[in-house]
C-alpha cells in the first residue's frame, strides 16, 4: 500500500491557482490580512526582539525582511522571527484542534515569496494547499485532541510550511514528498509551554516556519526523506495517534475541497482558543443582566478536559504573566466580568496586576467535566451576593466556522490591531495594505506588500 503522504504530495505539487474555488481565495486573503494585523500589534512583545537580534548575530544572505524592524536576513531566519511576532499576542487564527497554521504559513509564504519574487496568486495557492494538506493529516487522528500533550502546531504545522515553501519553490512531486519527509523529522512541541505560560509557545511557531523552509530547500537540493511518513511503522500516525486514523478522510475530496475555511477560527479576543467560549458566555451574562463585578459572590466555569488541562488551572505566578493570562480561563472570565469586552491592553502587566482583577480572581472557579468532548463548549454560572444565579451554556465562539465572522469583522479587527501597535502604521499605509491584500490575486510581486511593512 502506498503511503498517504505520496498522494498528498502529488496533489500539492500539481494544484494551481485556477484550481482554487473563489471562496478559498477570499478566505486565504482574509487570513493574510488577519495575520498582518496581529503581527503588527505583537512585533515588539517580550521575546520578539531576541529573535531579531539572533538573526542579526547570525548574519548571512539578505533574502527576506524581518517585518517592522527593517532588517534583512536569510529566508528561514526572517520567517522564524515573523512567525513569533504573529503568535506573540495569541490573537492569530487557529484550526481545530489547537493547530495554529496562519502564524507560520503566512510568514513562510512572505519570506519565501519575497526571496523569489512570487506573485499574489502563487502566495495564495501555496497557503491554501499547505494548510489543506496539514488539516487533512491533523483531522484524522484519534488520539484525542490534545495529541497526548504534543502541540499540533509544531507536530503537524511543519507539513503545512514545508508545502508552502515547496509550492513557491516549484517543487515537483518527488521533491514535495521529500520535503514532507524531512519536515517530519522536525515535528516537535509540547503543550507544557502553554500550561507553564512561557515564551517558548510563540517560538514553536517560529521553529515550524523555519523548519518547513529548510526542509523544502533541502529537498530541492536532492536530500531525501523517509518514504512512509504517515503510515510507516515509525510514521506520524503510529507515533502521534497510536496507529488510529481515518484513511478515507485524508483523501476525501482531495484537490476539490480545501479544508481551511471549514476548520479555521478567527479570534475575537486575544487569548487561547480554549478560553473563548467561557469568555463569550461571561460577556453575554454581564451584558444581558447588567452584572457589576461588585455584586458577584462566586463564578463557576465548567469546561471539558482539553480546556481544563490547557487553560483551567488557577491563575498564579508563571514564567511570563502576559503569556499565562492568554492561556487562562480564570483570568479571561474575571477580566470580562470586571472590565467588559476584552481588549489587547487587558493582557498587559498593568491590567493583569490591577487590584480589581487580583481581588476578583479568587471568586472564579474552573471545574472539569469529563463528559464535554470539545474545547468549544462550556457553562458559566454567576452567583450574585443577593443569591440570584445566572447561567449560560456556551457553544462555539464568534469566529468559529459554525458561528462565522464577516469580511468587515476581519477588517475592523485589523484596524484595532494596527492601532494598538507601539509603532502604528500611517493611514495611507493601512489603506494600501487593505487594497493590496484584498486584491492579492492582482499583485504581481509580494514585495509590494512586504515593502509596506518594512519598518
Amino acid at each position: 500500500m502506498v503511503d498517504l503522504i505520496k498522494t498528498l504530495a502529488e496533489n500539492a505539487a500539481k494544484i494551481q491557482f485556477n484550481d482554487l474555488p473563489p471562496d478559498v481565495v477570499e478566505f486565504s486573503k482574509l487570513c493574510i490580512l488577519d495575520s498582518i494585523g496581529v503581527l503588527v500589534a505583537g512585533f515588539d512583545s517580550l521575546g520578539c526582539r531576541t529573535a531579531v537580534e539572533l538573526a542579526k548575530e547570525w548574519g548571512g544572505k539578505p533574502e527576506s525582511t524581518i517585518l517592522r524592524y527593517g532588517v534583512k536576513a536569510p529566508c528561514p531566519a526572517a520567517a522564524f522571527a515573523n512567525s513569533i511576532f504573529a503568535r506573540a499576542l495569541d490573537f492569530d487564527s487557529a484550526a481545530r484542534p489547537g493547530l495554529h497554521l496562519n502564524a507560520s504559513t503566512i510568514p513562510t509564504a512572505f519570506a519565501v515569496g519575497e526571496m523569489l519574487g512570487s506573485s499574489g496568486k502563487e502566495v495564495i495557492t501555496s497557503i491554501a494547499v499547505g494548510e489543506d494538506l496539514a488539516l487533512r493529516i491533523n483531522r484524522t487522528t484519534n488520539y484525542g485532541i490534545t495529541y497526548g500533550g504534543f502541540d499540533p502546531t509544531g507536530i503537524c504545522g511543519v507539513f503545512a510550511t514545508a508545502t508552502v515553501a515547496g509550492k513557491l519553490l516549484e517543487s515537483n512531486e518527488e521533491e514535495m514528498h521529500n520535503a514532507l519527509g524531512i519536515a517530519f523529522n522536525r515535528a516537535a512541541g509540547s503543550f507544557q509551554n502553554n500550561v507553564d505560560g512561557c515564551l517558548a509557545i510563540r517560538y514553536v511557531q517560529g521553529f515550524t516556519a523555519s523548519s518547513g523552509i529548510i526542509s523544502a530547500i533541502l529537498a530541492k537540493k536532492g536530500v531525501t526523506g523517509p518514504v512512509n511518513v504517515l503510515e510507516g511503522v515509525y510514521g506520524y500516525y503510529n507515533l502521534f495517534s497510536r496507529g488510529k486514523y481515518d484513511r478515507s478522510a485524508v483523501l476525501e475530496k482531495l484537490g476539490k475541497e480545501f479544508l481551511a475555511p471549514r476548520y479555521t477560527i478567527f479570534k475575537r479576543w486575544p487569548s487561547c482558543g480554549a478560553t473563548l467560549s467561557p469568555i463569550d458566555g461571561a460577556l453575554e451574562l454581564k451584558e444581558e443582566y447588567k452584572i457589576s463585578a461588585e455584586d458577584v459572590n462566586e463564578v463557576v466555569v465548567i469546561v471539558g478536559p482539553y480546556a481544563y488541562n490547557l487553560a483551567g488551572q488557577p491563575f498564579k505566578d508563571a514564567a511570563d504573566p502576559k503569556v499565562k493570562s492568554q492561556f487562562n480561563v480564570q483570568y479571561g472570565v474575571a477580566n470580562v466580568l470586571v472590565r467588559g469586552r476584552p481588549k489587547l491592553e487587558h493582557y498587559t502587566e498593568k491590567y493583569i496586576f490591577d487590584a480589581k482583577i487580583q481581588n476578583f480572581l479568587p471568586k472564579v472557579k474552573v471545574v472539569e467535566d469529563k463528559s464535554i468532548d470539545t474545547e468549544f463548549k462550556a457553562e458559566v454560572h454567576v452567583k450574585l451576593k443577593s443569591g440570584k444565579i445566572y447561567r449560560k451554556l456556551c457553544g462555539p465562539p464568534k469566529g468559529h466556522p459554525e458561528n462565522p465572522i464577516t469580511r468587515e469583522d476581519v477588517i475592523v479587527k485589523f484596524h484595532g490591531c494596527v492601532g494598538f501597535s507601539s509603532k502604528p502604521l500611517f493611514d495611507t499605509t493601512i489603506k494600501d495594505i487593505l487594497e493590496k491584500v484584498l486584491n492579492l490575486e492582482k499583485v504581481d510581486n509580494i514585495k509590494e506588500i512586504i515593502s509596506l511593512l518594512y519598518e
